[in-house]
């Protein structure tokens, strides 16, 4: 599965010569043999797709669903080389950085017969990503600043196969966002242009009918909050030599909780599916399953609502310093991900080449992880009084702080960090109130918001008056950045990013996102420089505390063959099967 810069998806060869024949049924002959058959099955926990209409899509669980059935423009492999998709060639950039030019692959079906062409992804992008009755969360990606003003690209049909997208500004990163492309067929779509109602529930945009042969598999049944199940493409353009896909179907089960999911996994009912720490041994002991280690692009967040419907002291960079100085991460990465994992400082993984450690504030581990000064910070910001000879923390008002804090139901790791944290902002003085919910309540309630009394609708970021339809404190979570162009993750930082849930609004910050695309940026050393100058105002600032780097476990059947273990392990998926 692809989908690479939009959402980072947990799930996540051998070829044959000769050609690929097919009788009159369309089914793939001799180059499956011993290869073709069996059903896939991933274990997932707790969070059910909130769409399979992929520009209405923001969270990772339906980027992912989509994923299956749609490859997108490139994968990466576990080096991060760009593995061509659609594209028949790699992207070619003007000399001046003002133009990219993409070529498609001529084999490119949709589901009528009808072939896939320059002009649907023009028109998906002028007419839908950029219009604003869709209002799509990652528009602001296609934007530059003219004059004053923001502006779209300007996408322009060449040639059948063929489309250029012409700048007039130069950006450093903008080739990582066309790679992350995506698209619908003109001649269908076209029809609801304009009615977000009708767009919204169009039943074959729903079930991704129109996709022919542009992913591994077919969407054939979706139960909410069991499974979906896909089956496999017959037509798929990559299987024309060596017949892949080869699972006859994959599915992605939903588990309430992770001990449902591990007991699935040890009882052979699924094939494979993450693993919580504490079960990382108990499973590399079963012949039948083997655990891959492997490196992740995401990070788990403590996130600060700034809104006015989260605690008011929340909007103080002290305060939010002294609750993150309060949450040890080395006991996180000990006591909960049991030493899966590193600490985590910045937006930026590790494991990105723009990773600098260079002026981060490093809170949480060492002398920052100090709860004597997060009490002193407490009461340099107005939080606490001096009684016999120590600080107590109170509000305002001389109470005592209660915060609301939620984080997803069925999960170990989600309860143990949510006690974790309870237990050391307790040690300050802060009461924490834990609630476990769905994860879509959590985007519905939590994230999505809107100004108070207005028509405007729910969305995860409408503006620094908009509130959460129920108000919340904290909220642990995950977060995920594209280790190649982390200018990607703006998303959640700037004043106006389209996943701002929490309300961050720093000027400076604003300012260095669009340093990083701009003509100053190309030279990747002041890209770097500007790159570790956002880390160290984030991580001082704090508008959530990165808590840790996890590394995933995950677990297959041994049987499966074509695996190529790694960060990006579900780049060849379609090359798996069972042995």
């Amino acid at each position: 599965m692809s989908m690479c810069g939009k959402a980072a998806i947990l799930s996540a060869g051998i070829g044959l010569s000769g050609c690929l024949e097919r009788d009159s049924g369309n089914k793939t002959k001799d180059l499956t043999a011993g290869k073709l058959g069996g059903t896939f099955i991933e274990g997932a926990s707790g969070a059910d797709a909130e769409t399979l209409n992929w520009i209405l899509a923001a969270d990772a669980t339906s980027l992912g669903y989509i994923s299956l059935a749609f490859d997108g423009l490139i994968a990466y492999d576990n080096k991060f080389n760009i593995v061509n998709r659609w594209l028949k060639n790699d992207i070619k950039t003007s000399d001046d950085g003002l133009s990219y030019t993409v070529t498609i692959r001529d084999d490119l079906e949709w589901s009528d017969g009808k072939p896939v062409t320059s002009d649907d992804f023009v028109y998906t992008m002028k007419n839908l990503m950029f219009a604003d009755w869709m209002a799509y969360t990652y528009a602001g990606d296609w934007t530059e600043e003219v004059d004053g003003k923001s502006v779209f690209v300007e996408p322009v049909v060449e040639n059948e196969t063929t489309f250029t997208i012409k700048r007039k500004t130069v950006d450093p990163e903008f080739l990582y966002t066309v790679t992350d492309l995506m698209i619908y067929p003109k001649h269908i779509v076209s029809k609801y242009e304009g009615d977000v109602k009708a767009f919204t529930q169009a039943p074959e945009l729903n079930n991704l009918s129109y996709t022919g042969n542009l992913g591994p598999y077919r969407y054939k049944e979706w139960i909410r909050n069991d499974k979906i199940v896909m089956e496999r493409n017959p037509d798929y353009y990559l299987g024309k030599e060596n017949g892949e896909p080869y699972f006859e179907n994959y599915e992605v089960k939903i588990f309430g909780t992770s001990t449902a999911r591990h007991a699935a996994m040890e009882a052979g009912d699924i094939t494979n599916t993450g693993i919580d720490p504490e079960q990382v041994m108990k499973f590399k002991a079963i012949p039948s399953i083997k655990v891959f280690t492997v490196p992740t692009t995401g990070y788990r967040v403590l996130q600060y609502n700034m809104r006015d419907n989260g605690w008011e002291g929340l909007k103080d960079r002290k305060v939010r310093q002294a609750i993150s100085m309060s949450i040890s991460k080395e006991k996180i990465i000990q006591d909960i991900l049991l030493g899966f994992g590193e600490p985590a400082f910045s937006f930026i993984p590790n494991v990105s080449p723009w990773y600098s450690e260079e002026g981060l504030s490093k809170i949480g581990v060492g002398a920052l992880y100090d709860k004597t000064r997060a009490k002193e910070l407490m009461k340099e910001a107005g939080y606490g009084i001096e009684k016999n000879g120590a600080i107590q923390v109170i509000d305002k008002k001389g109470d005592k702080i209660k915060l609301k804090f939620f984080t997803i139901t069925g999960s170990k790791v989600h309860e143990s960090m949510a006690y974790l944290i309870q237990k050391e902002l307790g040690d300050i003085g802060i009461e924490v109130d834990i609630k476990f919910v769905p994860w879509e309540t959590m985007l519905r309630k939590y994230y999505m918001n809107k100004v108070p009394g207005s028509d405007q609708p729910a969305r995860n970021n409408n503006g620094p008056r908009a509130v959460s339809e129920e108000p919340w404190d904290l909220m642990y979570a995950g977060q995920s950045t594209d280790v190649l162009q982390p200018s990607g993750t703006e998303i959640f930082f700037v004043t106006d990013g389209g996943l701002n849930t929490s309300g961050y609004s720093n000027p400076e910050v604003d300012a260095l996102f669009k340093k990083v695309h701009s003509k100053e940026a190309l030279d990747v050393t002041a890209r770097k420089k500007i790159y570790a100058q956002l880390s160290k105002i984030i991580s001082e600032d704090q508008p959530l505390d990165f808590l840790a780097y996890p590394t995933a476990n995950i677990a297959f059947k041994s049987n499966i063959r074509g695996i190529d273990p790694g960060i990006s392990m579900n780049y060849n998926y379609q090359e798996w099967y069972f042995g």
